[in-house]
C-alpha cells in the first residue's frame, strides 16, 4: 500500500507548472505563484458546522508547493502565516524547495514514505486506471501506518501553531486534500461542503491544467487531465475506508491517528466559532450573562489552546449542556455580598434599639451593655439567579448614658463576621464597627414624642473563593472597604392599658465602598470592579411592651417588635467583572424592595443587672426569608 501512495506522489509532480493568476476575487487572496492557495474555511463564504457553528477565516490555509510571485510573500505575511507544514517527500522537496514568508517556522512531514520514488508509465494508463489508483491512494492515507503517523504529527503541529498555519504538498490536492477533509470533519462541516471544497481544486487550477493538456497528444490529454485534477469518488473512497477500518471519523482520529480528545478540541476551537451555545437561548438573568461570557471567550486566548476552558466548552457542545458553570462563572456571589453588606447596618440598628432607648435608666445613670448577634437569611433560586445563603454572627459592647430627663447618648464598638454563599462561591467579611447615637424626648424619654439618630461606620476585610468546577479550579480574591450608615427616627411612646406602644418612622441611609480586586487561581479569574453605592430606605417600627411580670427576685419584661422597611433604590445590587476585555454584570438574588420583620423579646431585671434576648423573623418578597437571634447583658451604675 505504501508503494501505491508513492505512485501518487510521483504523478502529482506533473502539476508543478507555475500557476496563472485568477481574475475572480475571493475571500482568500489569489496568489500568482500558487494557484491552489486558499483558506479551508470556505470558498466565497465560511462554511457552517454542526451545533450552530461557523468556520473561522484566517486559521488554516492549504496550497500547492510554495513558489510565490513578487507580491505573494507580502500577502502571506499580511495573513500572519507563521507556520508552514510541507507534506512532501524528501525527493520532492529537493526538486523544489519552498520559498517561505518572513518569520515563519517550517516543518517537513513526509506523508507517503519511500521517498516518493516509485514511478509508473502514464502513457499506458486510462482514465479508469487513474481513478482506481487515486482511490487506492486515498484509502492508503487511512490504512498505511506511515501515513497515519505523518498525519498525526501534522495535526499535533497545527494544534500548537501560533497565528495562521499553511500546509501543502506538491499539487495541493491529494495529501493536502485529505488533510483538509479531516480538519473540516473535526470542525463539523457538512460532507457536501467538504466535497465541494475538495473539488474546488479543479476550478482553482483549471487554467494551468488546460494549458498543460493542450500541449499533450490528444490520446494522453484525458488521462493527464484526470490525474492533475480531483474527482469526488477519490475522496469518497477515503471516507469509505475510515468507516471500513474504524467505524467512524472519531475512531479514526483517536485509534488510527492516536489523537487525544484535548487535541481534537483544540483544533475544533481554532477552526470554529459557535454562534450560540447549548441551551443559551432559554437562559435568563445571571445565567444568561454567564453563557454570554462563555460564548465571548471563544475569541480569547483561552480558546483554541490547551486550556481547561477550551476543554470544558467543547465538551459542553458535545454533550449539549453548559452545566452549572453558567451560574458560577460571572461571580454572582459578589453582588450578593454587596447586597448583604448594604443591609447589615439597618439590621444592626434594629438589634440595638432596645439598648439605646434609655428606658429604665435614671437621669445621670449609665448602662453598659454587651450584645451577641446571630442571623441567617436565604434567597431562593429564581429568574436565572442562584440561591444565596447569608450567615451573620458578631458581638458589640457599648454604653448608654442618660444625661437628663429628655436626653440620652450611646456609643459602642463591635466585630461582625459575615458569610455569603451562592453560585459555587463564598465571600467572608470581617467588619469592625463603631457606633454613636442619641435620643431626645420632647417631654420625657418615658413618654410622648421623641427623636433619635444612630450612626455607625465600619472597616471591612473581604475574602472570596469561587469553586468553578469542570477542571477550572478556584478563583480567589481579597479586598477591603468601609461603610457609613445613619438612621434618623421620630417616634411616640404611649401607654395603652397594660401595654406600652412605641411606633417610629425613620430614614436609613447606608453608603458602601469595596475596593476593586483581581482574582487569582483560575483561568476564569475575574477582575472585579469596586462597589461604591448608597442605599436609602424608609423604616417603620412598632414596639409593643407588655406590663412587667414578677418572677421571684427578677422582673420580666416581655415585648413584641414589628417592622417594615421600604428600599428606595433598586433592591437588586449589580456588580461587574471583566475577563479578557469582556464585561459581565451579575445581580444579587435578593431583589425585594419590601422587608417585613417580626420578633418577640424578653428581658429580666435583678437589681442593676439586666439579661435579655430576642428572636426575629424576616421576610422579603416571595424569595427571601430568615431568622435572627440576640442575647444581651446590661449593667447599670
Amino acid at each position: 500500500m505504501k508503494q501505491g501512495i508513492s505512485v501518487l506522489a510521483a504523478l502529482v509532480c506533473l502539476a508543478c507548472a507555475p500557476a496563472v493568476a485568477a481574475d475572480v476575487q475571493l475571500n482568500t487572496p489569489r496568489l500568482s505563484g500558487m494557484d491552489n492557495f486558499r483558506d479551508i474555511a470556505g470558498i466565497d463564504t465560511a462554511y457552517s458546522t454542526t451545533n450552530n457553528g461557523v468556520m473561522r477565516a484566517g486559521v488554516f490555509y492549504r496550497s500547492n508547493v510554495l513558489t510565490p510571485g513578487a507580491s505573494d510573500l507580502q500577502t502571506m505575511e499580511a495573513l500572519k502565516i507563521k507556520t508552514v507544514i510541507d507534506l512532501r517527500s524528501p525527493s520532492e522537496i529537493a526538486a523544489q524547495a519552498d520559498t517561505l514568508p518572513a518569520g515563519s517556522q517550517y516543518h517537513a512531514v513526509d506523508i507517503i514514505g519511500n521517498n516518493g520514488a516509485f514511478v509508473i508509465d502514464i502513457n499506458k494508463m486510462t482514465v479508469s486506471d487513474v481513478d482506481a489508483m487515486m482511490e487506492q491512494g486515498e484509502r492508503g492515507f487511512v490504512t498505511s501506518d506511515y501515513s497515519r503517523q505523518g498525519f498525526a504529527t501534522v495535526l499535533n503541529e497545527l494544534s500548537m501553531a501560533d497565528d495562521a498555519a499553511l500546509f501543502h504538498c506538491t499539487a495541493g490536492k491529494d495529501r493536502t486534500g485529505w488533510l483538509t477533509a479531516v480538519l473540516q470533519s473535526i470542525a463539523g462541516v457538512d460532507r457536501q461542503d467538504i466535497m465541494a471544497n475538495y473539488l474546488a481544486t479543479n476550478d482553482y487550477t483549471a487554467e494551468r491544467i488546460n494549458a498543460t493538456v493542450a500541449m499533450l497528444p490528444p490520446a494522453l490529454g484525458a488521462t493527464y487531465g484526470a490525474l492533475m485534477g480531483v474527482r469526488a469518488n477519490w475522496l469518497a473512497a477515503g471516507f469509505d475506508q475510515v468507516i471500513a477500518s474504524y467505524g467512524s471519523m472519531d475512531n479514526y482520529l483517536k485509534q488510527g491517528l492516536g489523537l487525544d480528545q484535548a487535541t481534537i478540541y483544540v483544533l475544533r476551537a481554532r477552526m470554529v466559532r459557535y454562534l450560540s451555545l447549548p441551551g443559551e437561548a432559554g437562559l435568563e438573568g445571571n445565567a444568561a450573562a454567564g453563557a454570554a461570557l462563555l460564548s465571548g471567550l471563544q475569541d480569547s486566548p483561552l480558546s483554541g489552546h490547551y486550556t481547561a476552558y477550551n476543554y470544558y466548552l467543547q465538551s459542553a457542545i458535545d454533550s449539549s449542556t453548559l452545566g452549572g458553570l453558567v451560574n458560577r462563572v460571572g461571580g454572582q456571589v459578589y453582588a450578593d455580598a454587596a447586597s448583604y453588606l448594604l443591609r447589615q447596618p439597618s439590621r444592626l440598628n434594629d438589634a440595638l434599639a432596645p439598648l439605646v432607648s434609655a428606658r429604665g435608666i435614671a437621669a445621670g445613670e449609665t448602662r453598659v451593655w454587651l450584645q451577641g448577634l446571630s442571623g441567617y437569611l436565604g434567597s431562593d433560586e429564581h429568574d436565572g439567579n442562584s440561591a444565596v445563603s447569608e450567615h451573620t454572627s458578631g458581638v458589640m459592647v457599648g454604653a448608654t448614658t442618660r444625661l437628663s430627663q429628655t436626653l440620652a447618648l450611646n456609643g459602642g464598638i463591635g466585630y461582625g463576621h459575615g458569610s455569603v454563599g451562592s453560585a459555587g462561591g463564598k465571600v467572608k467579611t470581617n467588619t469592625t464597627t463603631l457606633q454613636l447615637g442619641g435620643r431626645y424626648g420632647f417631654y420625657s424619654l418615658e413618654q410622648g414624642p421623641w427623636a433619635g439618630v444612630q450612626g455607625n461606620a465600619g472597616y471591612i476585610d473581604y475574602q472570596s473563593d469561587r469553586r468553578l468546577g469542570y477542571g477550572l479550579g478556584n478563583a480567589s480574591g481579597d479586598s477591603h472597604g468601609q461603610y457609613y450608615s445613619g438612621r434618623a427616627s421620630l417616634g411616640w411612646l404611649a401607654g395603652a392599658g397594660s401595654l406600652t406602644l412605641d411606633p417610629a418612622l425613620g430614614v436609613q441611609v447606608t453608603h458602601l465602598k469595596i475596593n476593586g480586586f483581581k482574582e487569582s487561581g483560575s483561568e476564569l479569574a475575574l477582575v472585579m470592579d469596586g462597589i461604591n453605592t448608597t442605599q436609602t430606605s424608609l423604616v417603620a417600627d412598632m414596639g409593643i411592651h407588655i406590663a412587667p411580670q414578677k418572677a421571684g427576685n427578677w422582673t420580666l419584661n416581655p415585648g413584641i417588635s414589628l417592622g417594615y422597611e421600604r428600599l428606595l433604590n433598586d433592591a437588586r445590587v449589580t456588580q461587574r467583572g471583566t475577563l479578557y476585555g469582556i464585561s459581565i454584570d451579575q445581580g444579587s438574588a435578593f431583589n425585594s424592595k419590601d422587608v417585613y420583620k417580626a420578633g418577640v423579646q424578653l428581658s429580666g431585671n435583678w437589681r442593676n443587672v439586666t439579661l435579655g434576648g430576642q428572636v426575629s423573623y424576616l421576610t422579603a418578597g416571595s424569595h427571601s426569608d430568615g431568622v435572627s437571634g440576640m442575647l444581651n447583658a446590661q449593667v447599670s451604675f
